[in-house]
């Protein structure tokens, strides 16, 4: 969630509890597998294309979906079969022999989480959190969040689930912020602080 809005967090908290295969196949939704741009990492990970099958699922409220996936990372991370990870995240994503497992979550406008587990030698070494936000703007059309907004200082707590039932995990909450810097085009406007929130959502395949 991208709001301060007490109305708005209960909402988001009795609607995103549901699966978002909504019907809205508006155009601007749609991510194509060339469309999206991937984090830089030695770390194996799912392709292009897996992930835009998984964006596709989940639309946009408001705004459209960014070509631009943000990577994060954290080797601050407690639990076992329910982990948290908290505190303020490295710019980039941790390289690894691979990513042991993956864990979705998505916000109340239908930005969407993606946690990767990334091991070396089978010992867990850190987590990615690859971020796919939607666009935002004011009413007067000024860019809060978009691509031509560089999205920096991740920081915050996640709490994943194994939820062994699906072929990956969940995201069972989250409280996170960053930072939505300045757009040339429009150099009146401050830094945004982003402040997000992302839950669980049903099983889904990608």
């Amino acid at each position: 969630m991208k709001s301060h809005s007490l109305k708005k967090i209960i909402i988001f908290t009795l609607a995103a509890t549901l699966f978002w295969s909504c019907g809205d196949s508006e155009k601007k939704n749609t991510v194509s597998s060339t469309g999206i741009t991937l984090p830089t990492s030695t770390t194996a990970q799912l392709s292009a294309s897996n992930y835009s099958a998984l964006l596709n699922q989940i639309q946009c409220r408001t705004g459209q979906r960014l070509s631009n996936i943000y990577t994060f990372s954290s080797s601050s991370f407690s639990g076992s079969s329910q982990t948290t990870i908290s505190g303020t995240f490295n710019s980039g994503g941790i390289g690894g022999t691979s990513v042991a497992r993956e864990y979705v979550g998505v916000g109340y406008y239908g930005d969407v989480m993606i946690v990767q587990k990334v091991t070396s030698s089978s010992q867990v070494i850190g987590y990615n959190v690859l971020l796919s936000m939607c666009s935002m703007s004011s009413s007067n059309g000024a860019p809060y969040i978009s691509d031509t907004r560089q999205l920096t200082n991740f920081s915050g707590k996640i709490v994943l689930d194994d939820e062994v039932s699906c072929g990956h995990g969940m995201v069972d909450s989250s409280q996170t912020s960053m930072q939505s810097q300045m757009d040339p085009n429009y150099s009146y406007l401050p830094v945004f602080q982003v402040e997000t929130w992302f839950t669980k959502v049903g099983c889904v395949s990608y």
